[in-house]
């Protein structure tokens, strides 16, 4: 009987949050500081690694709300949720633009590179720098967003896209409001001098847990280096 009432119980719950438009935010329901958020994709969300990583150096639970295959367009729906509910948000962990390709119908494969790649990547450089001056406006003072690494095995023949998004990237970051006029900044990690092939796991995409641990260090170093609220 115990278990028919919890299971009449949550499906209760279930039925109350869909009427009302509401989702559960099940990320990860123990972080315990919400002044600091990650959003982004599997780099992050596949093993909770950097998270985990991060929280050893912090000494904290940083609130992750990134989901594995999110597109940028939905990276940032993360930010709206994270500023909806913490409006006191100091300081923003980011990645994202990685699945605008690789589940893309863009070829991204060729030398040289598509003007259907570039197209996304500067679409993506576009929705990045929107994001960021979205958090000048909202009172947001530091983000320091996760460059990818190169790529291996099958999916070697994007590092010429992950260059060309390099080219245009550092302009991004300059002309957003969070740097003009933010009394913060926004910082971007390039990480393809740091993390080896050997840090990258067989898919040739997602960082083993040693690439996931550089990656934590890489920003953890520039959160620190910058004084973000951590």
């Amino acid at each position: 009987m115990k278990h028919v009432k919890r299971a009449s119980w949550l499906m209760m719950v279930v039925v109350v949050m869909a009427a009302t438009g509401c989702s559960m935010d099940l990320n990860n329901p123990r972080a315990n500081e919400y002044n600091v958020q990650i959003i982004g994709d599997s780099i992050f969300d596949l093993s909770g690694d950097i998270q985990e990583y991060l929280a050893v150096l912090s000494g904290k639970v940083y609130k992750d709300r990134s989901v594995s295959g999110e597109k940028i367009a939905g990276i940032v729906s993360q930010y709206d949720r994270a500023i909806s509910g913490t409006p006191t948000l100091k300081t923003v962990i980011a990645d994202g633009g990685g699945n605008d390709i690789l589940q893309g119908t863009a070829d991204c494969d060729s030398d040289p590179l598509t003007q259907g790649c570039v197209d996304v990547i500067d679409y993506v450089a576009d929705k990045m720098e929107v994001l960021l001056d979205d958090m000048y406006n909202d009172g947001v003072v530091d983000c320091v967003w996760l460059g990818y690494y190169y790529l291996t095995n099958g999916e070697i023949e994007k590092n010429e896209a992950l260059d060309y998004a390099y080219s245009i990237y550092p302009a991004v970051f300059d002309d957003t409001r969070l740097n003009l006029y933010g009394t913060g900044g926004a910082y971007l990690i390039d990480p393809r001098p740091d993390i080896v092939a050997s840090q990258v796991k067989s898919d040739g995409i997602h960082p083993t847990a040693s690439g996931s641990q550089e990656l934590a260090d890489l920003i953890w170093a520039e959160m620190v280096a910058q004084n973000m609220y951590r």
